[in-house]
């Protein structure tokens, strides 16, 4: 996982290496293709890659990067209405973000969306407890 998330976050900040992974998936042995194909640069965080591939075998409808009227682009969307937002460690310990996250999480409920925000910690050391905030939310049609 470490080398798809750090694939990742390369590929955002430099788009401009995407054809040469393209490339260089190509090239690649058949066995490693379906593995290295998974690095998109779509994730704009480590964490957010991370939870994308912890939760990619699920078979779920979960959309990236979408952009939101009125909010702006929110992390994650699943079916019509369930926003998650993944907030990384560095960023979000500065308490501006901090209200400013609260602020777009009340403009989404607002706009008849359900939020979902989980932290570094979570993603990264606590995926039992993401797990279960998401099946709980799907089962209740959080989504629909």
């Amino acid at each position: 996982m470490v080398v798809t998330t750090v694939g990742d976050s390369v590929l955002f900040k430099r788009p401009e290496l995407t054809a040469l992974w393209r490339d260089f998936v190509l090239a690649a042995p058949a066995s490693h293709r379906e593995y290295l194909e998974r690095i998109d640069g779509v994730c704009e965080s480590g964490t957010e890659s991370v939870f994308w591939y912890r939760t990619r075998g699920w078979g779920l409808p979960l959309l990236r990067q979408q952009h939101v009227a009125g909010v702006g682009r929110v992390d994650f969307r699943l079916g019509r209405c369930l926003i998650i937002e993944v907030d990384g460690a560095a960023y979000h310990i500065d308490p501006a973000a901090f209200e400013r996250d609260r602020h777009r999480d009340a403009l989404l409920s607002a706009r008849g969306y359900r939020v979902l925000r989980f932290s570094y910690y979570q993603v990264m050391y606590s995926w039992p407890e993401v797990e279960a905030a998401l099946l709980g939310a799907l089962l209740r049609g959080d989504h629909l």
